[in-house]
């Protein structure tokens, strides 16, 4: 039966979600709009269940109130999805470092070119809350594309045990499978996924485009984590947003490509659980060797859904 599963996803036949047991909605859990505030000199620090929110303004309270909604449903969704992927540091909460204009930004570590940097050494995520805001109603936050970078952002910090020991493309494959199946103020729908997954792509790709563009999946796993951001500095952004094109279809496949590709990936997690040094060998989920193969197989899926893909090299 599983060869059988196998198959049909590489014929590009819809496949369930099989063999899991992950529900199809998530919505924020009770209480998850609850927070409450520490001054401090010159910031103010929110605290949630699972978060620390330091920001250098007093925030309006409805704002906030759907802001840790979307914050506290990230766990909620991540413990859903059946492969040991929920890896908080068990010394700390995940810190959201929120500031209000570009240079302070990259003053605080984060990225050129970003909106959201994972910073793994500070166990925190830096935020551009010029990205976030309505100037017209200042008092909102913005539904696209804010909400999206929140929840890929907060997946890094939630899988914070395991970010040094996976493949960058793994953990932004997660992060933007998670952001893809959000739909709003906290709320998650799997049963969609894949018309989720297809509208995310559409709009990372350039306009004008014939086929939606990817980073080729054998470059796509030898990135390491320097590779990696540096090129998301050095391209353009439409460039940048190929590789996280690659890493979403990848990801979707580990997770939805059949019962022993999944079986597959959550023994892979599971390994890396084990992992506690360095040191230590961290295995590949991906062999190079299956690289091309793997592209046909998920052109093809995506195709029958009304997504061209074209794998494209490293520029």
């Amino acid at each position: 039966m599983t060869r059988i599963i196998s198959i049909l996803f590489f014929l590009g036949i819809p496949g369930n979600l099989i063999g899991q047991t992950w529900l199809k909605k998530i919505h924020p859990p009770t209480g998850a709009g609850k927070y409450f505030i520490t001054p401090e000199a010159g910031r103010f620090i929110y605290q949630t269940n699972s978060f620390r929110i330091v920001t250098f303004k007093r925030h309006d309270h409805t704002l906030m109130t759907d802001f840790t909604k979307c914050l506290e449903s990230v766990p909620l969704a991540l413990r859903n999805i059946p492969v040991p992927l929920y890896a908080p540091s068990k010394k700390q909460k995940g810190q959201l470092l929120i500031v209000g204009h570009n240079e302070d930004y990259l003053a605080a570590g984060g990225a050129k070119n970003t909106a959201g940097y994972y910073d793994g050494a500070k166990n925190q995520t830096i935020i551009n809350w010029t990205h976030f805001r309505n100037d017209t109603t200042p008092k909102r936050i913005i539904q696209e594309p804010a909400f999206d970078l929140i929840i890929h952002e907060l997946t890094h910090l939630s899988m914070h045990n395991l970010m040094w020991k996976c493949q960058p493309w793994l953990t932004e494959g997660i992060a933007e499978y998670m952001a893809a199946s959000h739909i709003g103020r906290g709320n998650f729908d799997f049963s969609r996924i894949d018309h989720a997954i297809r509208k995310r792509i559409e709009k990372h790709t350039k306009p004008g485009s014939i086929s939606s563009t990817a980073l080729a999946i054998r470059p796509l796993i030898s990135l390491s984590s320097k590779a990696w951001l540096e090129r998301t500095a050095e391209v353009d952004a439409w460039e940048a947003l190929k590789a996280y094109n690659g890493a979403l279809l990848l990801s979707h496949y580990c997770l939805h490509g059949g019962t022993e590709r999944l079986n597959k990936t959550r023994q892979h997690f599971e390994t890396l659980h084990i992992i506690k040094t360095k040191s230590q060998k961290k295995p590949h989920l991906i062999p190079v060797e299956k690289a091309k193969t793997i592209e046909i197989a998920i052109a093809n899926y995506w195709k029958n859904r009304g997504l061209q893909i074209k794998f494209d090299s490293l520029n």
